[in-house]
């Protein structure tokens, strides 16, 4: 297996969440570019489980979609 050369993570977030409320523990969101398209990867960090995981060449999508995650508003 080859190391992939073209990969920069660009933000990595841990969410703690209330398990009683919101069903489970926390969420580990990252943005990162591989080649040419960014990727943002939601992973349930006690099963691995991917909750989300979308890719685009437009950097702005990607990151609007992460904000979206948060709860943000890119106004």
């Amino acid at each position: 297996m080859q190391a992939r050369e073209d990969f920069e993570l660009l933000e990595s977030l841990f969410l703690e969440l209330d398990p009683l409320e919101d069903g489970f523990a926390g969420v580990l969101l990252e943005v990162y570019r591989q080649g040419d398209r960014y990727v943002l990867l939601e992973t349930s960090p006690i099963t691995g489980n991917r909750l989300l995981n979308f890719s685009s060449k437009d950097r702005g999508l990607v990151y609007a979609a992460f904000a979206r995650e948060l709860g943000l508003s890119l106004r």
